[in-house]
């Protein structure tokens, strides 16, 4: 949910995104671009756009660039209703970002993975340490590490699953705002929309 204006405008501008800027003059062999230039580029190279949500991802900055409607005495029931349903939705997009996009399978392996290595590895320093199980039960040792592996492989499956079912909950809040914003827009009830 981002205004495309402000971000060519700072993708220009802004020394943080200096290499997504350089990268666009490369591609078109300019020295300078202007901001209509850098416009057109991220409506026709969606790469650039994904460069610009993963740099403000990483940098701790909110891709939902949304304003909050300010309900008013004023306004319309119908526009109150298109408010409101913005002002929840944008607080929905807020707390599902980390899901914008499909999960990323390999970053959760390593991420579970480590867990699941760092426990077997705890569970063998206890038993050398402080029992004589290897000699007396060592199928229960070999045991633990199964179970060990087995629930970390199921943790694994449902952190992707829950992942694809935010990620689907983030794409539908997505588009069913921005059609509350069209039709605001529309109907006169929206001055501002993004930040």
């Amino acid at each position: 949910m981002l205004d495309l204006k402000k971000v060519a405008k700072q993708i220009k501008n802004e020394g943080l995104y200096t290499f997504i800027y350089n990268e666009m003059k490369e591609i078109t062999g300019k020295g300078e671009l202007s901001e209509e230039e850098v416009l057109h580029l991220l409506n026709k190279n969606p790469k650039f756009l994904q460069d610009y949500k993963t740099l403000n991802t990483q940098s701790e900055i909110s891709n939902i660039q949304i304003v909050y409607q300010e309900i008013l005495e004023e306004d319309t029931p119908e526009c109150k209703k298109i408010k409101q349903m913005i002002n929840k939705n944008r607080e929905e997009l807020i707390r599902l970002e980390p899901y914008e996009n499909k999960p990323d399978s390999m970053l959760y392996a390593v991420w579970v993975g480590s867990a699941v290595i760092f426990l077997i590895f705890v569970i063998h320093n206890l038993v050398v340490l402080y029992t004589f199980w290897y000699e007396k039960h060592p199928l229960a040792v070999y045991l633990s590490y199964v179970v060990v592996s087995i629930s970390g492989y199921l943790y694994y499956k449902k952190r992707i699953k829950d992942h694809h079912k935010n990620h689907a909950m983030f794409k539908r809040i997505e588009a069913e705002t921005k059609s509350l914003i069209e039709k605001g827009k529309k109907d006169g009830c929206l001055k501002k929309v993004y930040m």
